[in-house]
């Protein structure tokens, strides 16, 4: 069955063609000229096939190439030429054809991506995240490999400990500690820079403790007395992260309920 041309409409780029089932289809420029389209022209059905199929892979290809103007992986630019309607089969050969040209790196994405995160996420996260990217985990361990998770933490972990303030030592190690394991670091490496910063950060409770103290006192005074007051509040202050002993140093500092 032959396919006539009734009717073509110039596009901002290439031309709308409409044919005698009725069909629309947008040709791309370049298409449109190889096969000399105009209005009442014949083409047979091979010829219609395949000028259909030469302009789908033109069209995709300049969404590829567009696309590659940010760094992509493989998948991820399989994956946005699938969500354009692109099908599968096509989609795998013209992400084969940018990798062949260099256009698609997977070994220089996870390189670039991990230097460019690595004080931001720590190694299990920066995994986690390329393993999504499909990125291969020999090609991400062999980038891991090359940045110094233990240097990386001695500069993060003391800046965030520091900036706990109003918090508790206790408050402030757990904070810090359970900041740096959410962003993927080891958790026995996170102990061992917190044992070092600690001792060379060192931060004193007592003023906190203070203020703590005087805030539940003025606050439960009235409500309970006695033991059951005095139990409240070193349960509140317990809870805050103070230590017990400084706990009970306080009401005798204080001269309350001791």
């Amino acid at each position: 069955m032959k396919k006539l041309i009734t009717d073509i409409k110039k596009l901002k780029s290439g031309y709308k063609v409409t044919f005698n089932d009725e069909a629309i289809i947008n040709i791309e420029l370049d298409i449109f000229i190889k096969y000399h389209l105009k209005s009442g022209l014949d083409l047979n059905q091979a010829t219609y096939l395949e000028m259909l199929k030469e302009n789908e892979k033109l069209y995709y290809t300049k969404l590829g190439v567009i696309r590659l103007k940010r760094m992509q992986t493989k998948k991820e630019l399989f994956d946005y030429l699938v969500g354009k309607g692109c099908n599968f089969k096509l989609a795998n050969d013209l992400v084969i054809d940018f990798k062949k040209k260099r256009y698609i790196d997977d070994d220089e994405y996870a390189k670039l991506f991990i230097e460019t995160k690595k004080r931001q996420q720590g190694p299990k996260l920066l995994t986690a995240n390329l393993l999504k990217k499909g990125i291969d985990l020999d090609i991400i361990n062999k980038h891991l490999a090359n940045i110094d998770e233990y240097e990386i933490l001695g500069e993060q972990v003391k800046k965030k400990y520091a900036s706990y303030r109003h918090k508790t030592r206790k408050q402030a190690l757990l904070s810090t500690k359970t900041h740096f394991i959410l962003k993927g670091y080891k958790r026995e490496l996170v102990d061992m820079v917190l044992m070092k910063v600690k001792e060379e950060i060192p931060k004193n409770d007592q003023v906190l403790l203070d203020k703590a103290f005087d805030k539940l006192y003025d606050k439960l005074k009235d409500k309970k007395e006695g033991y059951e007051l005095k139990s409240l509040i070193k349960q509140k202050l317990y809870q805050k992260g103070f230590e017990i002993g400084d706990i009970e140093t306080i009401f005798i500092q204080k001269n309350v309920l001791s």
